[in-house]
């Protein structure tokens, strides 16, 4: 496990560095939160002089691209399906209890945001597996370093202003095996725990007992016990690599408010009429008219917007954004009318590319979630962990808008075909379960034969009456005996 000076200086490390993609540190993470909340660099656009009305205004296009891109691909839960799903059932109740999709849209969110996200499993009090997402700006990961790395240790730290202006954390360390907690605290330029100035070290700390967090894999194995789930292979968050075309929209927005207000603001020019009086042009702001000379003039001076080449640019600005995240514009005339399925997803083309990408990164997290999850029944009655990693099929569903009757028309046709039907219902948008729908239509077909052929209150079971069928099917089919002495 690593020890308390070289956890503390890593935590340094993470708190002052800056990067992009894998060697973002906490500045870079807390930049990429607040483009999120809508903290953009524009806010802290400086005063214009001489009291003019100045406008900050904040174009939100990171929350946007995250809650469209996590939306469509993580928007329809995850499913779990096996040969055997009562075998299952017992890891997909702790899914449950852990409200797992909640956890895996948090997950996804902070995929889209940061590039990378964090789960952490860990027993209650009780014993039971848990597992919850941590926030990627407080957890710094460290690997062995080998051409195939592997997850050594994890901080996760916290941090709080006490009241004589130091900063105090709390970090737990985890490893395989183990995991420990230790506080201690530090100063920085400011008394602001977004600041990463570190001025002063107090020595004083705090440190826990050495604990076991018996988290292990399918075979029992120690493992560290947080997953790492990355948004891509360069670990960059969806809007990451375009911050400068948002700033550069909110600029331009900005710019056309502050032109509006100028516009209104404008400077009144009186030609050939040099003995005005101030008296003159507060009686002009009282009657409302003007007497000119017979070579005077009067006209407003304004500046002159080109709002056409404007508009262009601003056009330009938002539909490179739109083209270079991947996220259409959902406002765009060629989203509106009943578009086909077909129609939908080519629009969708760039967009199902990224989701692509994530659901090859989320699908390892789930299946090692899995094998934590069987680790953990095992140690309980045998048969609680009798299902195996190979067997179980992760499917993940893009959140489009359905289209029933095109649905309606291909099973229709499916069924003709004579497929099965548990392929012909995985066609189904709504239907998660196909399983479950199957046992339901058999269920419901055993309660019509039911009340058809009950009989003095006896019943046929409806494999009875199947196999019945099939006799009567097969004796007509099998042709008549010859008679003896026939030719």
């Amino acid at each position: 496990m690593l020890t308390f000076k070289q956890a503390r200086d890593l935590f340094f490390r993470f708190k002052t560095q800056r990067g992009k993609g894998k060697q973002k540190g906490f500045i870079d993470f807390q930049k990429l939160h607040d483009y999120y909340v809508g903290e953009h660099d524009i806010v802290n656009k400086k005063q214009r002089p001489n009291g003019r009305k100045t406008y900050r205004t904040v174009s939100n296009y990171p929350q946007y691209v995250s809650t469209i891109s996590t939306g469509f691909f993580i928007g329809s839960p995850v499913t779990y399906t096996t040969p055997n799903k009562e075998q299952l059932e017992p890891a997909l109740d702790i899914i449950d209890d852990n409200d797992g999709q909640t956890v895996d849209y948090d997950n996804a969110l902070d995929m889209s945001i940061y590039g990378k996200a964090y789960r952490l499993f860990f027993h209650d009090e009780d014993g039971e597996l848990n597992f919850k997402d941590l926030d990627p700006r407080y957890t710094i990961v460290v690997t062995d370093g080998k051409i195939k790395p592997k997850v050594t240790d994890v901080i996760y730290f916290s941090e709080s202003l006490t009241a004589d202006n130091t900063i105090k954390v709390t970090m737990t360390i985890y490893d395989p095996i183990h995991m420990r907690e230790y506080e201690f605290d530090y100063k920085t330029i400011e008394a602001d725990k977004t600041k990463a100035d570190i001025t002063e070290m107090i020595t004083p700390t705090s440190e826990g007992e050495l604990e076991e967090h018996k988290i292990t894999d399918e075979d029992g194995k120690p493992k560290v016990p947080v997953l790492v789930i990355p948004n891509n292979k360069f670990e960059l968050g969806d809007y990451e690599p375009h911050l400068s075309l948002i700033d550069a929209y909110n600029d331009m927005d900005s710019n056309d408010f502050e032109d509006a207000a100028d516009f209104t603001d404008a400077i009144l020019k009186l030609v050939n009429m040099s003995e005005t009086s101030p008296d003159d042009i507060n009686h002009l702001n009282e009657d409302k008219v003007l007497l000119l000379d017979e070579e005077g003039d009067a006209d407003w001076l304004i500046k002159k917007v080109d709002s056409e080449f404007k508009r262009d640019m601003k056009e330009r600005l938002e539909n490179n954004i739109h083209k270079y995240t991947f996220v259409p514009n959902m406002n765009d005339k060629a989203f509106g009318g009943n578009l086909t399925g077909v129609a939908i997803k080519y629009k969708l083309l760039a967009l199902e590319q990224v989701r692509g990408q994530k659901e090859r990164m989320f699908h390892k997290a789930l299946t090692d979630q899995l094998a934590i999850i069987k680790g953990y029944l095992a140690k309980f009655p045998k048969g609680a962990a009798n299902f195996e990693l190979k067997d179980v099929k992760l499917q993940f569903t893009p959140n489009l808008p359905p289209n029933f009757m095109e649905e309606a028309e291909l099973v229709t046709k499916l069924r003709a075909a004579g497929l099965p039907d548990k392929f012909i219902y995985s066609y189904l948008s709504n239907v998660q379960d196909v399983e479950h729908l199957i046992e339901m239509k058999r269920e419901e077909e055993q309660e019509r034969y039911e009340n058809e052929y009950s009989f003095g209150g006896e019943t046929d079971d409806l494999e009875k009456r199947e196999a019945k069928s099939t006799d009567q099917d097969r004796e007509r089919n099998t042709p008549p005996a010859n008679k003896k002495g026939e030719e």
